[in-house]
């Protein structure tokens, strides 16, 4: 055993880890630099050695606290640390990047597990930071190596972390288990640095509270996330905050308890806020059908109908459709709302759904009267969150004159003219029929609106498919060239693709420009 760590130690000396008198020197990456005395620079301490994988790692003397470590890394290379056992809690971090240098950490395990990672949590800009407990036992180790396997060159630096803060937020679930809960109405400053984490205890209460960041520091982004005494998230919300990048978090009383609060700030970057939680004295939302049952028994809106909402986490509501050609929107959304608009026939199958198609995050879907009724809409918010918003039914009114939507109606309907632009508006699962004229012509769609995906397709008397195109035009546009050989009518039908609504113009043109 002694033979074989003689020949690893003889090595790494070989390699340029080296001991010269009583400083210890920094191997650097390359092969010609390894043959060359390695140098320490005047700011830097003498340097521990350091190795390029965890088995070296492990027979070279651990790092002390206050050393600093000069690391010139190549591209792919990682450094590698053992850290001193019996020193209490310590920081490593980097700093002094040379320029292009973004440093990445990690903590190791003697199995070379990752314990934790970071990335930009230091100082300075692209420098980490890690915190090692002195409860995590050992022997543990530090990984540091250069984002997206670049080259790079930096100072590694440890020391004893500074001494914990009694009144500052607890870091872990267990530790805030153990303090006293947060006082409704006070509000808590908070200084997260990197990655670090608040928790804190969620006071008992009768009635709806709200958790609330504000006074946030420029730069500083904020999530809060309302967690069970497993740590299991019950809710968590980024920009619903009163504030720019503020996070807000309904707390119902009704929720078992205990409960706790995790606050983060996005991006690794240092943030600094404040932390408050208030009596919830948002009014109470009307009373709304909260099932396709409680809906078939409640009176069906009204062409006209405008609904607010306030839906909570996990809610949604329900709501029977009137007769008619209409259209279901969502409009004034608040509190960050995303809604989500979904269909349902009278046996409880959706049938159609819509998330963006209202402009913005809000929803729209058209029902024509065509559709059997009774017919039933849900009305939701995308991820479980908590936000209001208007339910609106209108009646969808047709854009320009009506066209034929059949062979049969296009039959009876003049040839559709070349070098006529005919506007068309589809709802669901309508299709535009149009007779063509004799000769050779090619028939486009443009000015397609809201996002439509048109499908061409020339059709015999007996509806049978010749030729189609999907997206030959422009973008989502289609192009089809009519042949002026054929028996019979010959029609042009236009639709959008998955039988879904949309707006386009259908054209006819002379296939010689083409």
């Amino acid at each position: 055993m002694h033979d074989q760590t003689d020949r690893r130690i003889r090595a790494l000396r070989r390699t340029g880890f080296a001991l010269m008198g009583a400083a210890m020197l920094a191997a650097p990456p390359s092969l010609a630099q390894r043959a060359a005395p390695p140098a320490v620079t005047a700011q830097a301490s003498p340097a521990a050695p350091f190795a390029l994988d965890l088995a070296d790692a492990a027979i070279l003397a651990p790092l002390t606290l206050g050393a600093t470590v000069d690391v010139d890394l190549a591209p792919g290379q990682s450094a590698f640390f053992r850290l001193p056992e019996g020193s209490g809690d310590i920081v490593a971090q980097t700093r002094r990047l040379a320029r292009g240098t973004d440093t990445v950490m990690a903590l190791l395990d003697a199995q070379g597990r990752i314990l934790a990672e970071d990335d930009d949590g230091g100082d300075e800009n692209l420098a980490s930071r890690l915190e090692v407990a002195a409860d995590q036992g050992g022997p543990l180790y530090l990984r540091v190596g250069i984002l997206e396997d670049a080259a790079g060159r930096f100072e590694l630096l440890l020391e004893a972390a500074p001494p914990v803060d009694p009144s500052a937020p607890a870091r872990t679930l267990a530790e805030a288990a153990t303090r006293p809960e947060l006082i409704v109405g006070q509000p808590v400053p908070v200084t997260l640095r990197g990655r670090q984490e608040a928790y804190f205890r969620i006071p008992v209460a009768r009635q709806d509270l709200v958790a609330l960041t504000r006074a946030l520091q420029p730069g500083t982004d904020t999530t809060l996330a309302l967690l069970d005494a497993n740590g299991r998230d019950i809710a968590e919300d980024d920009d619903s905050g009163e504030e720019n990048l503020a996070s807000r978090v309904e707390i119902p009383a009704g929720q078992r308890r205990p409960v706790f609060l995790r606050a983060r700030s996005i991006g690794g970057a240092t943030g600094t806020f404040e932390l408050v939680v208030l009596p919830d004295t948002t009014p109470a939302a009307p009373p709304f059908p909260r099932s396709l049952r409680e809906a078939a028994n409640a009176p069906a809106l009204e062409v006209g109908q405008s609904v607010a909402l306030l839906l909570r986490r996990g809610q949604a509501a329900y709501y029977r459709l009137p007769e008619g050609d209409i259209a279901v929107l969502t409009r004034n959304l608040r509190r960050g709302a995303d809604t989500v608009l979904s269909l349902f026939n009278a046996e409880g199958q959706e049938i159609a759904d819509d998330d963006d198609g209202g402009g913005g995050l809000a929803s729209r879907l058209e029902v024509p009267a065509s559709e059997r009724r009774p017919l039933f809409i849900r009305a939701s918010l995308l991820g479980d969150a908590t936000g209001g918003f208007d339910l609106v039914v209108e009646a969808d009114k047709p854009e320009g004159a009506p066209v034929p939507l059949s062979i049969a109606q296009a039959t009876a309907a003049p040839v559709l003219e070349r070098g006529v632009r005919i506007p068309v508006r589809l709802r669901r699962g309508e299709a535009a029929v149009f007779r063509l004229p004799p000769g050779d012509h090619v028939a486009v769609t443009q000015n397609l609106r809201d996002g439509t995906d048109t499908v061409l397709e020339i059709i015999d008397e007996s509806g049978r498919v010749l030729a189609e195109d999907d997206d030959g035009g422009d973008g989502l546009a289609s192009r089809l060239v009519v042949p002026a050989e054929r028996k019979g009518n010959l029609f042009l039908r236009a639709s959008v693709i998955g039988g879904g609504a949309g707006a386009f113009d259908v054209v006819l043109m002379d296939a010689r420009g083409r």
